[in-house]
């Protein structure tokens, strides 16, 4: 095992829930892009409906949008988020997010693409919910993230500033921040979770997360035994809501990857299967389509955060 899997796990050992951010479960309304919490029905029983505004401003807006960081010693030195923000977009109002990890690309040139590729394809969900879709582009060599196993600075710096960037450009509601990725971007997605190497990007800040054709051996339980790969799961404070899409015909479906084997450890550990854990399995390949989009958002939109 790593040493850095050996840290984590250490850390896990001891667990403590105070602090622990709370999962709160939204109306129906909340799923709509006319969401602003002014048209609360104050009908349905028990209805809580948190918005934590970030109160960030100047931001262009709407539509596609391209924000540049710069980092020295990270890839190029400059690095890019591909933004896209509702047309309904109000700054007096906060709005959800939805941060959204790309594969591997081959390269960073095609990272690129690949990360504008995210971009649109959630665009659509993204102008008729009422939601920010941002997604960055890796900087690693291969067009993949430089995880928390490369020295600093690496995607992980990157994905913090990025969190900074976009609180203080627009006003993100705090409660509703969603992270998705796909393959390696999955990957990346579980560890940011499992481990929070990130704060603004970990389980007490996350409302809810999705992962497509990725799996938690890959990064988030590399190096781990199935033993102290479960227990990373057990003893998280807060188990934030969890989507998997996976295709059958997907090489991490089954042998030597096993991605199918993951629902059963979250199971395992606490999450509720069809409330709190969603396994979406379908007829395809190592993709995502605009249709899965639609599926995740039905299912981010049904959770907030409460600190």
């Amino acid at each position: 095992m790593t040493l850095r899997a050996t840290l984590l796990l250490a850390a896990l050992t001891v667990t403590t829930t105070a602090g622990a951010a709370t999962t709160v479960r939204l109306p129906a309304w909340a799923c709509n892009a006319n969401n602003d919490r002014i048209f609360r029905s104050g009908l349905q029983n028990g209805e809580i409906v948190p918005s934590t505004p970030s109160l960030g401003s100047g931001g262009a807006a709407p539509g596609i949008q391209l924000r540049t960081l710069n980092i020295a010693g990270l890839g190029s030195g400059t690095q890019k988020i591909h933004l896209y923000v509702p047309p309904g977009y109000d700054p007096a109002h906060a709005t959800p997010l939805v941060i959204a990890l790309h594969g591997t690309a081959g390269s960073p040139a095609n990272a690129d693409l690949y990360a504008q590729d995210v971009r649109n394809t959630w665009q659509s969900v993204a102008a008729t919910r009422g939601f920010i879709v941002a997604a960055p582009v890796a900087n690693g060599a291969s067009g993949s993230w430089k995880d928390g196993f490369s020295a600093p600075p690496n995607d992980y710096t990157f994905l913090a500033a990025v969190m900074a960037d976009l609180r203080a450009a627009y006003n993100i509601d705090d409660s509703r921040i969603q992270l998705w990725g796909f393959s390696a971007g999955g990957h990346v997605a579980h560890d940011l979770i499992v481990n929070g190497p990130i704060a603004a990007l970990d389980q007490q800040h996350v409302a809810a997360y999705s992962v497509s054709a990725g799996r938690l051996f890959s990064l988030a339980c590399l190096g781990d035994t199935e033993e102290q790969c479960q227990a990373r799961l057990d003893t998280m404070a807060r188990k934030p809501p969890f989507d998997l899409h996976l295709g059958t015909a997907d090489p991490m479906y089954g042998p030597p990857y096993n991605a199918v084997q993951d629902p059963p450890r979250f199971e395992a550990a606490g999450w509720v299967m069809d409330d709190t854990l969603n396994f979406y399995v379908f007829g395809g390949g190592h993709t995502y389509e605009a249709g899965h989009f639609v599926d995740i958002w039905n299912f981010f939109c049904r959770f907030a955060l409460s600190p």
